[in-house]
Parts: structure tokens; C-alpha cells; sequence
């Protein structure tokens, strides 16, 4: 009997590493937008201002949250926590996740409500717009810095998808607030944010399935288990696979536990080497190979 273990750390330490400088200035940027951006609508007297102003102290939330769940995922194993706080980040991803949802959900309430009392409505639309400028730029360097690393890990595919909303929902008001200031169709502006919040929900709806998935060890969706148990049934020497199974450490890895039944003890190493060579290539970045003997 036979047990294996196979690191990548420093592939993951190099990604986690990446992302970590990429949150950090995205939650600077998007910590001084706020602020402008909640002048602004006092100072114009703009309540869809303040509000965007709230939505988007949310962002910065759930960016620094999403920052902390990389911090965990450095942690070393402890004598109670053997995988560190790693599977934390999964725990974040559901929480973003949720918080998306929950803002889209206010969106979608306020704007209803505007648009069933139109006299409450008095936006400015040249501060609008205005404003709404300068977040596009801001949302689109978050955008741009988050696009590099949003394969590796859904924490950042759920950033990203909520930045580039965002960026979105900043055209839609620039262009909302220009009409508004030469036609006064006040009600365009919620009816612009009740698009937008459904263009939210139908794009996080795949982050958080999958982040739910993950915090009950679901296979990732990004691994073919059925794929990487053929791939491990080809190799030369193995008659069964048993037990075989595959979850989710964090948002970034992977591991992989299995018993193999092989008919020839000669071949314990090759054939195990082989097998990690395997699951390796399906993804999977942690794997423990347990040996039985054909009877």
C-alpha cells in the first residue's frame, strides 16, 4: 500500500500572489469613487447618486472580502484545520455571491418604486452624468485587472462579473442622464436600472450555483471527474478504481483521493506516478493514490 502527495504551490502561490496586488488597487479605486461619487450626489442634491454611491460601497466590500479569502488561502495547515482556512474562500465566494443577488433585488425594488411614484423623481442629469463618467473609467481599469486572473478562481469571476456591471450600469446612466437633461423623462432612470439589475441576476446566477456547490464539495465545475477516471483506468497496469474522489480545498485547488487495484506489485511506483501524471493534466492539483493488490 501506497500513499502520494502532489504539490503545485508555487503555481498557486504565484496566482494568489497576482491577485492579491489586483484587489488591492482595485478597492483603492474604487474606495476614492465612492467617496467622489457620494459628494457628488449630495452636493446636486441627487438621491440615484447617493444610492450608486451605497451600491458601490458594497463593491468595495465584497472586494476586500474576496481579498481576505486569498489571505486565508496562503494559511498553512494547523493541527485542527490540516487545509488551513482555505475552503474559507468558498464560504466568501457564496457570501459575494448573495450580496450581488441582494443588490440587484434593491435595485430592482427601488426602481419599481420610482417608477410607480414619478413625482419623487428630480434627478440632476448633467451631475449624472458627469459622475457616471468618471465611474466607467474606474470600473473599467477594475475590469481590465480582473480579466487577467478570472479563470483561475470564481472569487474573481464573481468580481469581475460585478465590475463589469458596473461599468454597464455607469454607460446606461451616462447615456440616461443625458436624455433626462434635454427631454426631462425622468423615469428613464429607473427603468435603465431595472435592466441593468436583470443583466446582474442572470450573470451571478452561474457563480453562485457553482460557489454553492463547491461549499458542499461538489466536484468544481471546471473538472471532468468523468474524464480523469478514464484517464486513470487507461494506464497499464490498473484493473479498478475505487473511491475515487474529488472537492474542492478553495476556490484556486483541488484534491483528489482514490484506491486503485493493481495486478502487479513490481509496478507500485510507475504505476502510480503515472496516475498522478493523469490527474494532474484533468486538473486537479492535490492527489492521494492509496495501492491494493488483485487478488
Amino acid at each position: 500500500m501506497g500513499h502520494e502527495h502532489n504539490h503545485h504551490h508555487h503555481h498557486l502561490q504565484s496566482i494568489t500572489g497576482d491577485l492579491k496586488k489586483i484587489y488591492i488597487c482595485a478597492i483603492i479605486l474604487n474606495a476614492l469613487f465612492v467617496a467622489f461619487e457620494a459628494w457628488m450626489g449630495f452636493h446636486s442634491d441627487s438621491l440615484s447618486l447617493v444610492s450608486d454611491a451605497g451600491h458601490k460601497l458594497v463593491d468595495v466590500f465584497s472586494l476586500c472580502l474576496t481579498l481576505f479569502a486569498f489571505i486565508l488561502a496562503s494559511s498553512r495547515p494547523g493541527k485542527n484545520f490540516t487545509f488551513g482556512f482555505r475552503k474559507l474562500t468558498v464560504l466568501i465566494s457564496l457570501l459575494n455571491a448573495v450580496f450581488v443577488v441582494i443588490i440587484a433585488g434593491s435595485i430592482i425594488y427601488e426602481s419599481i418604486e420610482k417608477m410607480l411614484d414619478p413625482s419623487s423623481l428630480t434627478p440632476d442629469g448633467t451631475a449624472i452624468s458627469i459622475t457616471a463618467a468618471v465611474g466607467i473609467v474606474i470600473n473599467a481599469i477594475s475590469v481590465t485587472l480582473l480579466s487577467y486572473k478570472r479563470r483561475h478562481d470564481v472569487n474573481t469571476r464573481g468580481a469581475f462579473i460585478h465590475m463589469l456591471t458596473d461599468c454597464l450600469l455607469s454607460i446606461g446612466v451616462v447615456i440616461a442622464g443625458f436624455i433626462i437633461k434635454w427631454t426631462g423623462f425622468v423615469l428613464l432612470d429607473p427603468i435603465v436600472s431595472l435592466c441593468i439589475a436583470g443583466f446582474v441576476l442572470a450573470n451571478i446566477l452561474g457563480v453562485l450555483i457553482e460557489s454553492f456547490k463547491m461549499s458542499i464539495d461538489a466536484v468544481p465545475e471546471r473538472i471532468d471527474a468523468v474524464k480523469i477516471k478514464d484517464s486513470i483506468s487507461s494506464v497499464k497496469g490498473v484493473a479498478e478504481v475505487k473511491d475515487l474522489h474529488i472537492w474542492p480545498v478553495s476556490t484556486t485547488e483541488t484534491a483528489l483521493t482514490a484506491r486503485l487495484v493493481i495486478d502487479d506489485p513490481a509496478r507500485i511506483a510507475e504505476i502510480t506516478s503515472q496516475v498522478k501524471e493523469q490527474v494532474k493534466a484533468g486538473g486537479v492539483d492535490d492527489s492521494t493514490i492509496e495501492i491494493q493488490l488483485q487478488q
